[in-house]
């Protein structure tokens, strides 16, 4: 029995495709490593990462997201390298890592002493700390290191050094060119080593891709921006993706169910924490926090309805949200159960949502639930 779709997430590869162009014009000599973690930033890891085979590499968090990924490429013959970000979590992950062709991230001395203690040889990139202070190895944990490459074989040598921003959203931030200074100093201690003269370097995320060429180095490492939506979204709230010449991906809509004419003085929804000022026409949408709309959205949050913003008002409900319909019938706009709702993406940027939010663009399509319908166009 074919029953009815609400909620939606509409997924444009076109668009994926379109920015990943946009980083290969903005960092154009560098190789690309495209993070798909958290299921692709909640797009489809597998959808998004055949749209995005053009690609040096992937990047995802974990091994067992890694294992997911590379059965499906090895399906596909997608021949992409995957590199887990964390690492592994136990020294027996690393003989995963070998049997499947993974390249973990040693961020640890720990990692580093898992690795050489299995015996296990295979391809890593290693991770210094340049002010982030979450993952990576410490100056003094560098040169401690430095000191036991002096001492086994070449085989235990990275590939590729690497190290993240902190600020790279604030373009103008002086952490930037610290950071770059000292992730240029680190990694010269390492080109001193016998053995390790070739090897790569990255650091750039999407913002530092683009407003940091000196960071592009070897390899950069695109990932809100692959999505369509502003790296600098939280230090010029009023940027978007499109500003950056990047195209949404993810359209999610639901569909007007009801439409209810209201007196001044009614209050709506849970709380009755909003009342109507006059008389309304409100319609409500079936979509809600169950679906992984943010509950936390406040009255005023915009909505697309029929090409044309209107706010949501009251609370948002576990499978609904309401809407004031007034400016479709000031402007003369006809509506009807049924139509679609834009809650964000091709027409309203995400932006406008995570900001009225208070909260992040990442936040909001990573919490997308499995109530809502995915589609790949």
């Amino acid at each position: 029995m074919k029953t009815s779709v609400t909620s939606r997430a509409l997924i444009n590869l076109d668009a994926l495709r379109h920015n990943l162009a946009r980083v290969k014009q903005a960092a154009p000599e560098t190789k690309i490593l495209s993070v798909i973690k958290a299921n692709a930033y909640g797009h489809g890891v597998l959808e998004v990462a055949e749209a995005l085979s053009a690609s040096d590499a992937f990047a995802v968090a974990r091994l067992d997201e890694a294992l997911i990924l590379q059965k499906y490429l090895l399906e596909h013959e997608i021949k992409k390298n995957i590199i887990l970000l964390e690492g592994v979590f136990c020294a027996e992950d690393y003989q995963q890592c070998k049997a499947q062709k993974l390249i973990p991230v040693i961020h640890s001395l720990e990692q580093f002493q898992w690795l050489y203690e299995s015996g296990c040889t295979l391809d890593y990139w290693l991770k210094i700390d340049t002010g982030m202070h979450r993952l990576g190895l410490s100056e003094n944990d560098l040169e401690y290191l430095i000191n036991q490459y002096q001492q086994i074989d070449a085989d235990y040598l990275p590939a590729v050094v690497i190290s993240h921003f902190s600020c790279a959203d604030e373009v103008e931030n002086p952490t930037n060119q610290t950071q770059i200074k000292q992730f240029n100093q680190q990694s010269d201690l390492l080109a001193c080593l016998k053995g390790v003269d070739s090897f790569q370097k990255s650091m750039a995320n999407s913002a530092a891709i683009l407003s940091h060429s000196d960071a592009h180095f070897d390899w950069v490492r695109p990932g809100i921006m692959l999505y369509g939506i502003s790296p600098f979204e939280t230090a010029t709230p009023s940027r978007n993706g499109l500003d950056e010449n990047l195209k949404p991906v993810m359209t999610l809509s639901s569909e007007l169910i009801s439409i209810k004419n209201l007196k001044k003085g009614d209050c709506i929804g849970y709380g009755a924490s909003w009342c109507c000022p006059e008389d309304m026409t409100i319609g409500v949408i079936a979509i809600g926090y169950g679906d992984g709309y943010p509950r936390h959205a406040p009255s005023g949050t915009p909505v697309l309805i029929n090409n044309m913003e209107v706010p949501l008002v009251g609370r948002v409900s576990m499978d609904m949200i309401t809407v004031d319909l007034g400016a479709l019938e000031k402007n003369q706009i006809p509506f009807q159960m049924g139509d679609r709702a834009i809650l964000w993406g091709k027409g309203l940027p995400i932006e406008k949502i995570s900001q009225k939010a208070g909260t992040i663009a990442y936040e909001l399509l990573c919490q997308i639930t499995q109530r809502v319908s995915f589609e790949y166009e």
